[in-house]
């Protein structure tokens, strides 16, 4: 009895400690919370970078320099080169043609072809204004209706000059669309350095084998030469066509 005695006595000693302890803390609490004040503490920010004018770009600047002066250079290189591949391309180009021509001078074959074409030419120019004419003489003859000789007269020349005039004048505008769109379809597809060795291979293979050609084909050289150009350029706007659609 004498023991537990002691325990609780020093169980109320603890508690009465405890309790103390938690009265002076609430004491500290609440003092807190009545005289709280405000103090400004210094807090570090990041800001957007400013970027300072006065400040030393020396090594920025010679950089800069460098790459300017090596940019110029490399592009007059540049420059100097693509002029010297189109002067020997041109030479090329010049060289082969005036002995192409000077063999074509030479071959009796191809020249007799060429006046063949030309006259052939002429003569269905001479039959297209020749039928023309008739044409236009026969609905001219609209004009023996008419009773007075003179009118008559005026009438059939009128008709007769306004219908070659539009039958000749139409055909030959027809003929001048044809071929400024040939000519644009040509520089927009084929001028490049590969239909000048198409002419060029083409014009050589026709002038220099016109007799063994001739002899296998009875076909006019020159014709030929045009009708290979225009294959050619048919299947190079083919091509080109059909790649744009694959997205080649």
């Amino acid at each position: 009895m004498r023991n537990e005695k002691e325990k609780l006595r020093s169980a109320n000693v603890t508690i009465g400690e405890c309790q103390d302890k938690i009265r002076c803390l609430t004491q500290q609490r609440d003092y807190a919370r009545t005289h709280q004040k405000i103090v400004e503490i210094p807090v570090e920010k990041p800001v957007p970078y400013e970027k300072c004018e006065a400040c030393d770009r020396t090594a920025y600047q010679n950089e800069k320099a460098k790459y300017e002066t090596q940019k110029e250079r490399l592009a007059g290189q540049y420059k100097a080169k693509t002029v010297m591949f189109q002067k020997t391309l041109f030479l090329l180009a010049w060289y082969s043609l005036t002995t192409t021509l000077f063999q074509a001078v030479q071959s009796d074959v191809f020249l007799s072809d060429c006046k063949s074409f030309f006259h052939d030419a002429a003569s269905f120019i001479q039959t297209f204004i020749g039928w023309t004419i008739e044409v236009g003489q026969s609905v001219a003859q609209i004009s023996t209706k008419i009773p007075n000789p003179f009118i008559a007269g005026m009438v059939y020349w009128i008709l007769l000059i306004l219908i070659v005039g539009i039958c000749v004048a139409g055909t030959g505008i027809l003929a001048i669309l044809i071929e400024i769109k040939v000519i644009e379809l040509y520089r927009e597809k084929c001028w490049d350095v590969i239909t000048l060795l198409m002419i060029l291979t083409s014009a050589a293979v026709i002038i220099y084998f016109g007799e063994a050609i001739k002899k296998a084909l009875s076909v006019n050289l020159l014709l030929l030469f045009v009708l290979l150009q225009g294959a050619y350029v048919g299947l190079r706007c083919y091509l080109e066509s059909y790649l744009e659609k694959r997205n080649y």
